[in-house]
């Protein structure tokens, strides 16, 4: 059976609940990671005892593929971000779209927006769910 972590991270300085050490390479990622709340999820890739996390402040067990999937999807965000600037505007004046809906946004809010015109240029990732 597949088992994971879901673990509350503070990336301004990297500790992990438990102190998980980001690098124990039985621990993988796979690009999980939630920066805006703090939250990541390791599958666990080796056949250590679990017991130690039980109960540990700031982290879940994740028990099986469908558990798993369940905290990607509800924990981590899909992302945009804009491949060609040069591409994204071309298509923003063929379609006659002001400059101005891009306006004072980061450049986390501008791929968003853009995707969500529909702008070339622009690509989604979603994070990606065991199979």
């Amino acid at each position: 059976m597949q088992r994971a972590l879901l673990i509350e991270v503070d990336f301004s300085t990297g500790r992990r609940a438990g102190a998980i050490d980001p690098r124990d390479k039985h621990l993988l990622c796979h690009g999980w990671q939630n920066l805006d709340t703090g939250k990541e999820i390791k599958l666990i890739t080796d056949d250590r005892k679990i017991d130690q996390y039980m109960g540990v402040k700031g982290i879940t067990i994740l028990e099986g593929k469908d558990a798993i999937n369940a905290a990607i999807e509800e924990h981590i965000p899909i992302q945009y971000a804009v491949k060609s600037e040069t591409l994204m505007i071309e298509h923003m004046k063929e379609k006659k779209l002001s400059l101005n809906i891009l306006a004072g946004k980061t450049g986390k809010e501008i791929a968003e927006e853009a995707h969500k015109q529909g702008l070339a240029g622009v690509v989604e990732r979603k994070p990606k769910l065991l199979e």
